[in-house]
């Protein structure tokens, strides 16, 4: 168990809540997204449960090892958030702090009225939100040494405009049953 902290208003960004994903370089699944801040934005609560789970993990020599240039920090700047062609990904903003936010188990997901959001295409990319997160140190021998931002829960507090696709899906009223098509017939069978 790490530091638990409350994260301020942020955007979502590549939102994975609907079931985990594979993270990268791993062979592990999560759940996941990114959590883009506003230039400015206060991050005090966030930067002071980071040290204090780096103290919790290493005590004195805390300070040293989250000064080392190789130190796995959560606190990246979005202008580093780009893709393969080097082009700032959508809803970045160069001096802004962006989190990677994921847990192997489902985050609970709220709505502005503080009741869980059934259908998560309502909790998408471009979209503003609080979280509740698990900060902790790790160390590996081979990855280094970090801290991370565990997802426990998530609150949408207001809508934004999208980021990427449309999230988008057709309803069962967009269709009509195939004429000659008997009840429980499936594809196979009626082309067959």
């Amino acid at each position: 168990m790490g530091v638990e902290v409350k994260l301020p208003r942020h955007r979502a960004s590549y939102v994975k809540l609907d079931k985990p994903y594979p993270v990268k370089g791993t062979t592990k699944e999560a759940y996941s997204y990114v959590a883009l801040f506003e230039p400015g934005a206060d991050l005090s609560a966030m930067k002071a449960a980071a040290l204090q789970a780096a103290k919790d993990k290493w005590g004195d020599k805390a300070e040293a090892i989250i000064k080392h240039p190789k130190f796995k920090t959560p606190f990246k700047d979005q202008s580093d958030f780009v893709d393969a062609d080097g082009e700032q990904r959508p809803g970045t903003k160069a001096g802004a702090i962006y989190l990677n936010l994921n847990h192997a188990l489902k985050p609970l997901i709220l709505g502005p009225n503080a009741k869980e959001i059934t259908d998560i295409r309502d909790f998408y990319s471009g979209c503003y939100a609080v979280a509740k997160c698990d900060c902790y140190a790790w160390e590996h021998e081979v990855g280094g040494k970090g801290i991370t931002f565990s997802l426990l829960g998530v609150q949408k507090v207001a809508e934004g405009e999208k980021l990427g696709g449309s999230g988008a899906r057709a309803e069962v009223s967009d269709f009509e049953a195939v004429e000659g098509a008997e009840v429980g017939d499936d594809a196979n069978s009626v082309f067959a």
